[in-house]
């Protein structure tokens, strides 16, 4: 396979864009590598992200139990939405 369309399609379209004014090649950059770098900047966040569970000490489960605790009535008491924490003078 010879790369020369491939290479000849890329330097048509650089010389395009140089030909361009300053405004124009501006906006083409920003459309273009915005999109890209919040795509890749995602990637990396996923990446990482993944590569730190595996070396985390939390407890997978904490989160799931805390958000249950959060949500549920304390006391079946209606207009009280977070369990209660006790206090020094409990």
């Amino acid at each position: 396979m010879s790369w020369q369309p491939v290479l000849d399609v890329i330097d048509a379209v650089e010389s395009w864009v140089a030909g361009q004014s300053y405004w124009i090649q501006v906006l083409l950059l920003l459309g273009v590598l915005g999109p890209l770098c919040y795509l890749a900047a995602g990637f990396i966040d996923r990446m990482v992200e993944a590569v730190l569970a595996r070396h985390s000490r939390r407890d997978p489960a904490a989160g799931t139990r805390a958000l249950q605790t959060a949500t549920a009535p304390a006391d079946g008491a209606a207009g009280r939405r977070f369990a209660s924490v006790p206090t020094a003078t409990e």
